[in-house]
C-alpha cells in the first residue's frame, strides 16, 4: 500500500563496484485495548500516517462509506472536511485494512465538530492474517464539542494476534433528524520500535571454537547451501560454531588476535563430518528441496530457520538421513508465497532477504543463506509486484531488506530500491555474503562499544569565492565493500594501497555495522591514518527518500548508529531525476536528518547521475 506521508548472556565482547566515485558537498547544516494516560511511555512516528486522504482534499478518495457521509467545508477558505448526517441507516466512514504488527502501539488523532446525543462513535477493528478474520474492536463514543472544532487523540495498542486494523467514524439513527458529526485531519500513527539487526544470534565469547568448511569452485553448490543453513541454525540455537572459508582471512586473522576466536580446520574439506558434529545444535530434521526447482530453494531457507533444519538438495537426501537427520517437510513444488501464508505467524517481520534463487539471474543465488536460518526471517523472489508489495507492507517500519535486485522489477537496480523504499524498507546489499550469521554474534557480544575515528575533527573555515570538492570511494552501502570476501578492505587496489594516507581521502561506512559487524567497524578504523574520514553511506542502508514513508524512526535509529560510529557527515543517494525536479522541495525529505544532532553535514548524490549539475552550484 501506499502510505500517507507527513510533511543467552551477553560477553566481551551483488551490487556492481564503480571504481572512485567524486561527489561535491552540496550544503552544510550547523490485544485490542485503549490507553490514553500512558502517551508518555510510546514514541510515535509523526513522519506518517497509514491513514490517505485524511483531510478530505481529495474528497472521499481511500474511503469506504454508507448512508449519508460527504465531503464538506470546514469553515476555513479553502478547507474541507467529511460530514456524516443521521438518516433512516448508519452514516458510515471507513478506512481500508491498514497493517499493523501484533501488540502494537498506534496513535489516532483527529479533529472533531458535534452537538450531538452519544450515537456516534469511532471504532478500530482488529484482524487476523487473512484479513476476513474479527480478532476484537475498540468503540469510543464521539464526545459532544458544543459546535467547535476540537483535537482528539487515543493511544490504542492493537490485538495481539492482529496484523490490520480499521478506523470506522459511525452515526446511528436517532430521534434527531438534524445531527451531523463533522471530522478532519484524521491520522493514525504508528509507535517507533525497532530490534537488533543481529535479532536472536547468540555472542561469540573469547576461546569459542569456529569450525571452517572450505567453499571452493569445486565444492558442490548443494553442499554449500546446506552448511550455510547449518551454520546460522547453530548460530541462534548455540552460538556460532562454523566458519566457512572463500579466500579472505582479514576477518580470521582479527578473531584469533583480538577477540581469541579458535579455528579448527580438522573437517575443512569433510562436509558429512561437519553436518554430524554440528547436528546436535539443530533440531536433527532437514527440509527438502530440489536445485532444479528454484523456488523450493528460497522456501527451504526460510523454513530452515524456522524448524531449526539443514535445507537438503534431494541429491544429498540420502546422506543426511545416513548421518541421522529426519524429514521435517518437503518443499518441492512449493515457493516463498506458500512459506508466508503459512508460516506467517512464525517469520520475523523485523527484516526480509529478497535474493534470486536462479543462478542464470544471479550467479550468487547459492549465497546468502545462513542469514534466514539464523534470523528466521523470509526468503522472497516473487515477480507479482501486488504480492510482493503485500509483504513488504508486513514487514515492521524501516525494515532492512538483505540481498540484492527484485524480480518485479529485473535488473533495474533504482527501480528495484525505490520499490523497497516505497513500502518502507532500506537495502543492505550482500548478495555475495558469506558468514553475515558470525560477524552479527559479534554485534551481540559488542553491542555496548562505540568507536573514534583517527582523523582530527576541525571546525571549516570560512572562504568565500571558492567551492569545496571532496573524493569520496562509492558504493559502501553494500556491506561487501567492508566486510565482504576481498573487500575494499582486504584489497591492495583500495584499503591496502601503499598510498593510501598521502592524500586526504573519504571513505563510506554502512551505520548498519555497528550492529552487523562491530569488529569490522573496529578494523577499518583501527588501521586508519589522519587523511582517512569516514562518513555515514546512505542513512540506515539503500534507500530513496523522497519516496519512504517511516523517515522519523529513520533518522532516530540512524542517529543512534551514527553516535556509536562517530560518524558526523552524512551522504544520502536518492532517485528524484528524471521523475521530479531536484529544488529545495527536498528540505521536506532531509529535514529529519539535518535535524540530528549527529550530523553535521549532508552529501547528496542523485542515482541517475553522480554529477548532474558539471560542477555548477
Amino acid at each position: 500500500m501506499t502510505l500517507a506521508r507527513r510533511t543467552r548472556s551477553d560477553s566481551f565482547l551483488s551490487k556492481p563496484l564503480l571504481p572512485v566515485g567524486v561527489a561535491l558537498l552540496v550544503f552544510l547544516i550547523a490485544g485490542g485495548w485503549v490507553c490514553d494516560g500512558l502517551a508518555a511511555a510510546v514514541e510515535y512516528d509523526l513522519s506518517t500516517s497509514l491513514i490517505q486522504n485524511g483531510d478530505a482534499e481529495a474528497g472521499l478518495s481511500g474511503w469506504q462509506t454508507d448512508g449519508a457521509v460527504s465531503v464538506q467545508s470546514d469553515g476555513s477558505a479553502s478547507g474541507r472536511c467529511f460530514q456524516l448526517v443521521v438518516s433512516d441507516q448508519p452514516a458510515v466512514l471507513q478506512t481500508p485494512l491498514l497493517p499493523v504488527r501484533r501488540g502494537e502501539a498506534v496513535r489516532l488523532n483527529y479533529r472533531l465538530k458535534a452537538d450531538i446525543q452519544p450515537t456516534a462513535a469511532v471504532i478500530l477493528r482488529h484482524w487476523a492474517a487473512d484479513g476476513q478474520t474479527p480478532l476484537s474492536q475498540i468503540r469510543l463514543p464521539l464526545e459532544q464539542t458544543g459546535g467547535r472544532w476540537r483535537q482528539q487523540s487515543h493511544h490504542i495498542t492493537s490485538d495481539p494476534k492482529a496484523y490490520f486494523v480499521d478506523v470506522r467514524f459511525v452515526l446511528n439513527p436517532s430521534a434527531s433528524s438534524s445531527a451531523s458529526v463533522l471530522v478532519d485531519d484524521v491520522v493514525l500513527f504508528r509507535e517507533i520500535r525497532y530490534e537488533p539487526m543481529y535479532a536472536d544470534i547468540q555472542p561469540l565469547s573469547a576461546n569459542d571454537t569456529l569450525y571452517v568448511f572450505t567453499k571452493g569452485p569445486d565444492r558442490e553448490n548443494n553442499q554449500f547451501v546446506a552448511i550455510q543453513t547449518l551454520q546460522g541454525v547453530a548460530a541462534r540455537t548455540d552460538r556460532p560454531r562454523l566458519w566457512i572459508d572463500v579466500g579472505d582471512d582479514a576477518f580470521v586473522r582479527d578473531l584469533e588476535r583480538r577477540y581469541q576466536i579458535q579455528f579448527d580446520w580438522s573437517m575443512a574439506r569433510d562436509w558429512a563430518g561437519l553436518m554430524k558434529t554440528l547436528k546436535p545444535y539443530t533440531s536433527g530434521r532437514y527440509v527438502l528441496y530440489s536445485m532444479r526447482d528454484r523456488a523450493s530453494l528460497s522456501a527451504a531457507a526460510t523454513l530452515a530457520g524456522i524448524l531449526d533444519a539443514v535445507a537438503v538438495d534431494t541429491d544429498l537426501e540420502q546422506a543426511v538421513i545416513d548421518l541421522g537427520y529426519t524429514q521435517a517437510v518437503d518443499v518441492r513444488g512449493k515457493d516463498g508465497r506458500w512459506v508466508f501464508e503459512k508460516y506467517r505467524g512464525q517469520i520475523n517481520d523485523n527484516l526480509i532477504i529478497v535474493h534470486t534463487n536462479d543462478p542464470r539471474f544471479h550467479r550468487s543465488a547459492y549465497h546468502l543463506k545462513d542469514w534466514p536460518a539464523a534470523t528466521q526471517a523470509l526468503s522472497w523472489w516473487d515477480n507479482d509486484e501486488a504480492l510482493s508489495r503485500r509483504v513488504f507492507g508486513s514487514m515492521a517500519p524501516c525494515s532492512p531488506v538483505y540481498g540484492w535486485l527484485n524480480p518485479v522489477t529485473d535488473r533495474d537496480e533504482g527501480l528495484a530500491v525505490r520499490l523497497h523504499s516505497e513500502e518502507g524498507l532500506f537495502q543492505i546489499p550482500s548478495d555475495w555474503m558469506v558468514n553475515l550469521s558470525v560477524h552479527a554474534s559479534m554485534g551481540r557480544a559488542l553491542k555496548d562499544k562505540s568507536f573514534r575515528q583517527i582523523a582530527p575533527r576541525q571546525s571549516p573555515i570560512t572562504e568565500e569565492d571558492v567551492h569545496y570538492v571532496t573524493f569520496i570511494m562509492s558504493d559502501m552501502d553494500n556491506i561487501l565493500t567492508e566486510i565482504g570476501t576481498h573487500s575494499f578492505y582486504s584489497t591492495r587496489k583500495f584499503y591496502r594501497n601503499p598510498h593510501r594516507g598521502e592524500f586526504p581521502m573519504t571513505w563510506g561506512m554502512a551505520p548498519s555495522l555497528v550492529e552487523l559487524s562491530p569488529n569490522g567497524v573496529a578494523m577499518w578504523y583501527r588501521d586508519a591514518t589522519p587523511n582517512d574520514v569516514f562518513i555515514a553511506y546512505c542513512g540506515l542502508g539503500y534507500s530513496y527518500n523522497s519516496v519512504s514513508p517511516y523517515l522519523q524512526t529513520h533518522a532516530k535509529r540512524l542517529g543512534e548508529w551514527m553516535e556509536r560510529a562517530d560518524l558526523r557527515v552524512l551522504l544520502l543517494i536518492d532517485y528524484v531525476l528524471p521523475h521530479d525536479t531536484l529544488d529545495d522541495s527536498y528540505y521536506e525529505s532531509a529535514r529529519w536528518f539535518t535535524a540530528l544532532e549527529q550530523v553535521e553535514g549532508l552529501i547528496y548524490l542523485e542515482y541517475i547521475q553522480y554529477a548532474p549539475h558539471d560542477g555548477k552550484i
